[in-house]
């Protein structure tokens, strides 16, 4: 697969978890889970779904620092 193709279905990820996830809350941090971390037994994760999640982390956290600076 070339990287076009890659970045597309992250991409598409993303934007579903967007619409899904329309929290006010601030996170604790960049890899800070929300929640309780429920140990998976014998299931990974797909390559797109871990990389999808942190690009949409990274994305938020800038969203919030922007934010932040806006406001002084």
């Amino acid at each position: 697969m070339s990287l076009d193709i890659y970045k597309k279905k992250i991409e598409e990820y993303i934007s579903k978890k967007e619409n899904t996830s329309r929290s006010s809350d601030p996170s604790r941090g960049l890899l800070a889970p929300k929640g309780m971390i429920e140990k998976e037994t014998g299931k990974q994760r797909d390559a797109i779904e871990n990389v999808g999640e942190f690009v949409f982390a990274l994305r938020q956290k800038r969203k919030e620092i922007k934010n932040q600076r806006g406001k002084k």
